[in-house]
C-alpha cells in the first residue's frame, strides 16, 4: 500500500481548509465559517460558567476579610477602581438575590425599581432581555456570577466574527483575531460590564444583519439575524447608560447609510428593492421599540423619577470639550495603557477607567480607506460607500472631541448625550470595520495600496506615538513607563496597519490582535466564585439580628465594607448606590427637603460621624454624604442599628458586637434613647 508523501498531507490539509471556507454563490460564508468559531468561544464560555470563573475583582474584600493568599483568585489582580463592578452592581445583584428578585427592592427604605437600572435580576417580564442574568434565578450563585460576565463578551466576540466573515468569508481566521482583540481593548476591560459589552454586540449584529440581508434571497437567514439584532437592541436600551450606547448607533447609522448608498448608486439596484430586503431588521426594528415602550409606561413613575433628578439630568457634552494637549494624547495613548495596570494615570485621565483608550487603528487607516472607496479597478463596482460613509464616522467622532461650536448639529445626533471619553467606544468599532472594508475593497479592485500611501498610513502611528511620549515626558508621567511594551505595542499595530493596505487580513488582524494581548491581558482577574459577605462573621451577626427584629433599619459608617454588608445580607438600610432618591428615604432624612438638590441623583449614599439632624453634601457629583448623630430626632425615629469599621462615641449608641476578623474590625450599635 501507498503511503502518503510529506508533501501530500499538507496539500489535504489546504485543500480541506480551502473546501470549508469556500463562499456561497451570494459570497456569504459556509457553514463551517459560520459555525465552527463560534462554537469553540461558546464552548470555552461554557466551561467558565460550569467552573463558576468570571473576571470580578470581588477579591478586594479578601484584604479585608481574609489571611494570606486568596484561593478564590486563580490569575491577576483585583482592580479597586472597578467598584462599579465589585462594589455597586454585584452588591446590588447580592440584595436582590437575598430578597428573592423583588420587582422593588427594598434595601434602601421605601423600596427602589429593581427593573430599570443596575441591571439586576428580578422576577419581571423584563428580565427576558437581560440574559445574563437570568442565570440568577435558574443556577447556583458562581455559576450565575460567570455567565453575568461572559454571556455579553461571548456575543461581543460572536457578533464581531459574523460581521468580519459576511464580507471576507474565506478570512476565518482574521474574524477570530479580530473578535479577540476588541474584547482585549483596554476600554472594554477597564469598563467591562453589560452595560459596556451589548453595545458593541448591538452594532456588529446590526451590521452583519445589512451585509447578509442585501446579498442573500433567503429568509430565515435575514429573520434570524434581524430578531437578534432586535432582541439585543432592547438588551442594550434597557441598560440606560446613554454615553456607551451612542457612540454605537453612531457607527451603525453611518454603516447602514453607506450599505444601502453602495447597493443602489454603485452595484446600481434600485433603492425600493434594496430597501425592500431590509424589511426584517425594520420589523425586528419595530417590535423591539414597541418592547421598550410597553417597558417604559409599566414603569413610568420609576422614569420619571430618574429623569428629573439633578445629576444626571439631561447632560449634554459641548463639541470640542477635549481640545487640550492632554486630551489629544488620552486618546493615542493605546500603546501605553500597559502602564494603567500600576495605577498610573496623570495627564491622560483622573483614575484608569477614565484614561483607558483602544488603540484607534481607524484613525491611522483614514487615509487608505477613503483612497480605497474612491478608486476604480477592472473589477470595480464604482465608489464603496460604505467605506465612505467609515470614514465620514471616523471624522465625525474626531470632530466631537476636538471641533468646537458645532453643538446644535451635534444634538440633533444626538452626538451630545455621550462624552468625550465614552465616545473613545466608536474606535473599538471602527477599527474592526475599518480594517475589513479596506482589505475587501482593496481585493475587489485588485490591488494593493501604493507603497507611498501605506507608508502615509504607517508613518502617523509613530507620530502619534512620540507626540504622546514627549507630551508625558514633559508631565513628569509615570505612564511613559514600561518602555518595552508601549515600544512593542506601537510597532505591532504599524504593523497591523501596514498590512491592512496591503490587503493582508490575516497578517493584519494578528499584529492587531498582539498588541491588544500587550495592553489589555491581565486588566480583570481570573476569580472563582463569588466573595459572599453574609458568610462573613459580620454577615452572619447582621442576619441574627435582622432575623430578631426583621423591621430594623441600619445606618452604615466608615468605608465601603460597612455599606457592602448591608446590601449582601439583603437589609433595610440607608446607604447604597441609589438609582434615583426613595420618597420615603429623603422625606425621612431631610423632612423640609433642604437638601434635595444635594440628594436628588444618582449617587452612593454614604454616612460620617457628625452633631446634630443630618447634613447633606456632595464631594463629588456622584457621591452624596450624609452626617450621623445617633441622638438626632432621625436616628431615634428610624435607625435601630449601627454598622461601622469604626469606633464611636455617641452617647446614644450601646455596641453589641465586635468581629474581628481577617484585617477588619466591624462593630455594630443599637441605637438607644
Amino acid at each position: 500500500m501507498a503511503t502518503p508523501s510529506a508533501n501530500s498531507i499538507p496539500r489535504r490539509v489546504l485543500g480541506t481548509y480551502t473546501r470549508m471556507v469556500t463562499p456561497r454563490a451570494s459570497g456569504l460564508p459556509s457553514n463551517s465559517v459560520i459555525l465552527l468559531i463560534p462554537a469553540v468561544f461558546t464552548l470555552m464560555t461554557v466551561v467558565l460558567v460550569a467552573l463558576g470563573i468570571s473576571g470580578t475583582s470581588e477579591g478586594i474584600y479578601w484584604s479585608l476579610f481574609g489571611s494570606g493568599a486568596d484561593p478564590a483568585l486563580l490569575a491577576g489582580t483585583p482592580r479597586p477602581i472597578r467598584s462599579d463592578e465589585w462594589l455597586v452592581q454585584s452588591s446590588w445583584i447580592m440584595s436582590q438575590v437575598q430578597q428573592g428578585f423583588p420587582i422593588s427592592n427594598q434595601s434602601l427604605p421605601g423600596g427602589m425599581d429593581a427593573t430599570v437600572q443596575n441591571d439586576l435580576p428580578s422576577r419581571d417580564w423584563s428580565t427576558a432581555f437581560r440574559p445574563h442574568v437570568i442565570g440568577f434565578l435558574l443556577l447556583s450563585l458562581d455559576s450565575a456570577m460567570a455567565v453575568r460576565w461572559w454571556l455579553p463578551a461571548l456575543g461581543v466576540l460572536i457578533s464581531v466574527y459574523l460581521f468580519v466573515v459576511s464580507l471576507l468569508p474565506r478570512d476565518p481566521i482574521t474574524g477570530a483575531a479580530l473578535a479577540v482583540s476588541v474584547l482585549l481593548s483596554p476600554l472594554l476591560q477597564w469598563w467591562f460590564l453589560p452595560t459596556t459589552l451589548w453595545p458593541i454586540t448591538f452594532a456588529f449584529l446590526v451590521m452583519t444583519t445589512v451585509v447578509v440581508s442585501v446579498r442573500t434571497r433567503r429568509a430565515w437567514p435575514k429573520w434570524v439575524l434581524a430578531g437578534l439584532s432586535g432582541y439585543v437592541a432592547v438588551t442594550t436600551a434597557m441598560s440606560i447608560y446613554v454615553p456607551f450606547i451612542v457612540p454605537a448607533m453612531l457607527v451603525v447609522a453611518f454603516f447602514v447609510t453607506g450599505a444601502v448608498m453602495f447597493e443602489w448608486k454603485a452595484r446600481q439596484r434600485p433603492l425600493g428593492r434594496v430597501l425592500a430586503s431590509l424589511a426584517p431588521l425594520v420589523i425586528a426594528a419595530a417590535a423591539a421599540l414597541a418592547v421598550l415602550v410597553l417597558w417604559v409606561l409599566t414603569r413610568v413613575d420609576t422614569v420619571e423619577a430618574v429623569t428629573s433628578t439633578v445629576y444626571p439630568g439631561e447632560r449634554l457634552e459641548k463639541t470640542g470639550a477635549a481640545v487640550s494637549m492632554s486630551a489629544v494624547a488620552a486618546l493615542f495613548s493605546g500603546p501605553f495603557q500597559r502602564s494603567l495596570l500600576s495605577g498610573a494615570t496623570e495627564a491622560i485621565g483622573p483614575n484608569q477607567s477614565e484614561a483607558a483608550s483602544p488603540l484607534v487603528i481607524a484613525v491611522f487607516l483614514l487615509v487608505a480607506l477613503l483612497w480605497a472607496a474612491l478608486a476604480r479597478g477592472s473589477r470595480s463596482e464604482g465608489v464603496d460607500f460604505m467605506s465612505l460613509s467609515v470614514a465620514a464616522a471616523t471624522l465625525v467622532v474626531l470632530a466631537f472631541s476636538f471641533v468646537p461650536n458645532w453643538d446644535a448639529v451635534a444634538h440633533l445626533l444626538f452626538i451630545d448625550r455621550t462624552t468625550t471619553g465614552r465616545i473613545r467606544l466608536a474606535f473599538v468599532i471602527l477599527g474592526v470595520v475599518g480594517v475589513v472594508l479596506l482589505v475587501r475593497r482593496l481585493r475587489s479592485i485588485g490591488r494593493s495600496a501604493p507603497w507611498l500611501l501605506t507608508i502615509a498610513s504607517v508613518a502617523p502611528v509613530f507620530l502619534a506615538t512620540g507626540m504622546v511620549w514627549l507630551f508625558l515626558q514633559q508631565s513628569d508621567s509615570e505612564v511613559a513607563g514600561g518602555v518595552r511594551a508601549w515600544v512593542v505595542c506601537t510597532l505591532l499595530l504599524a504593523v497591523a496597519v501596514a498590512f491592512s493596505a496591503r490587503a493582508k487580513p490575516m497578517l493584519a488582524s494578528t499584529s492587531l490582535l498582539l498588541a491588544s494581548v500587550v495592553v489589555g491581558w491581565g486588566i480583570n482577574p481570573l476569580y472563582a466564585g463569588v466573595f459572599d459577605l453574609r458568610e462573613t462573621e459580620i454577615g452572619e451577626e447582621v442576619a441574627q439580628l435582622e432575623s430578631e427584629q426583621p423591621e430594623s433599619e441600619w445606618v452604615g459608617i466608615g468605608g465601603y465594607a460597612p455599606t457592602a454588608v448591608l446590601l449582601h445580607s439583603g437589609v433595610t438600610a440607608f446607604n447604597g448606590v441609589q438609582t434615583y432618591p426613595p420618597e420615603q428615604m429623603w422625606e425621612s432624612i431631610d423632612p423640609s427637603g433642604r437638601y434635595e438638590n444635594e440628594w436628588n441623583r444618582l449617587a452612593n449614599v454614604s454616612w460620617t460621624l457628625g452633631e446634630g439632624e443630618p447634613m447633606v453634601s456632595n464631594p463629588v457629583r456622584d457621591q452624596v454624604v450624609v452626617t450621623f448623630d445617633s441622638c438626632s430626632d432621625f436616628a431615634q425615629d428610624n435607625v435601630e442599628f449601627v454598622l461601622t469599621d469604626i469606633e464611636i462615641d455617641q452617647p446614644c449608641l450601646n455596641e453589641i458586637v465586635t468581629a474581628e476578623e481577617g484585617a477588619s474590625t466591624m462593630r455594630i450599635y443599637e441605637v438607644r434613647d
